[in-house]
């Protein structure tokens, strides 16, 4: 994977105090993640605060949701729910925004990455995906998920279309050789006081993160970079990504895919 230490300075509003390692699970891997990082490895698990966990089943996030309560954050894309989702994948409306011509030799840029689980998606389908994720520490997790699912016989070629970078998407994409058929965003925003109770996972991403303050730019630069579409996930009832309509739209119970098409083409 295509790793490319940026630090953003949007997010990380926690402070991260370590990695622990349980049962003595600690290799080379993440020796040089906690020199990354900055952060040191510690010898035991935080009662309160925030730390990276690394166990043989993969590495986590452990933090508090805004009611104070601890909780695991990581992805495992080698779970019976996700060979359930890998097999019906071409029913989901992402992969139906991405286009009736969309193929196996459709690259896909997912600018936005977070824990990678639409990418995941999108290389099921059979996608070339780059990913581009700012965060260190979400790209960790991610990039340790993708470790995992490269060494399962059931999930090790969908791993194999997938690239990933730890940088700033704007500056990802305002590169000359970073250019694909389609960029997808899933930007975050600011959580509203009136709006329903966010889910406790996008809780603790947004205390990491922050939000998405330079949605303008970046929405510019992913224009610019595709040759295509660029494909936008929204919330079924949220305002358009710099309140610019989309050619048309493809929309779930809960969320939505706004597509805003380069060229004359069919709307499949």
């Amino acid at each position: 994977m295509n790793r490319e230490k940026r630090h953003h300075p949007h997010g990380e509003s926690i402070i991260l105090a370590g990695i622990y390692a349980e049962n003595h699970a600690w290799s080379q891997r993440d020796e040089i993640l906690a020199q990354r990082l900055g952060v040191p490895r510690i010898m035991k698990m935080p009662e309160k605060g925030t730390a990276l966990v690394v166990s043989e089943k993969g590495m986590s996030l452990l933090a508090t949701d805004d009611q104070g309560m601890p909780m695991r954050i990581g992805v495992d894309f080698t779970t019976g729910q996700w060979r359930r989702r890998i097999a019906s994948v071409r029913k989901e409306r992402l992969i139906r925004a991405m286009g009736r011509k969309a193929g196996p030799a459709t690259t896909i840029i997912d600018a936005t990455g977070g824990l990678g689980r639409d990418s995941f998606l999108l290389a099921a389908a059979g996608f070339q995906v780059r990913v581009v994720e700012r965060n260190p520490i979400l790209a960790a997790l991610l990039e340790d998920a993708l470790l995992r699912a490269g060494q399962s016989p059931l999930t090790s070629e969908i791993s194999a279309r997938i690239t990933l970078t730890c940088g700033d998407a704007c500056h990802y994409l305002q590169q000359e050789n970073h250019r694909a058929d389609i960029v997808y965003l899933d930007p975050l925003f600011p959580a509203r006081k009136k709006s329903a109770k966010v889910k406790k996972e996008l809780q603790v991403i947004r205390k990491i993160t922050g939000s998405d303050d330079d949605q303008s730019p970046l929405f510019a630069a992913a224009r610019e970079a595709a040759f295509a579409r660029v494909v936008v996930k929204r919330t079924q009832h949220g305002p358009w990504l710099d309140n610019r309509p989309p050619s048309y739209s493809v929309s779930g119970k809960t969320v939505r895919f706004d597509i805003y098409l380069k060229m004359a083409q069919s709307s499949g």
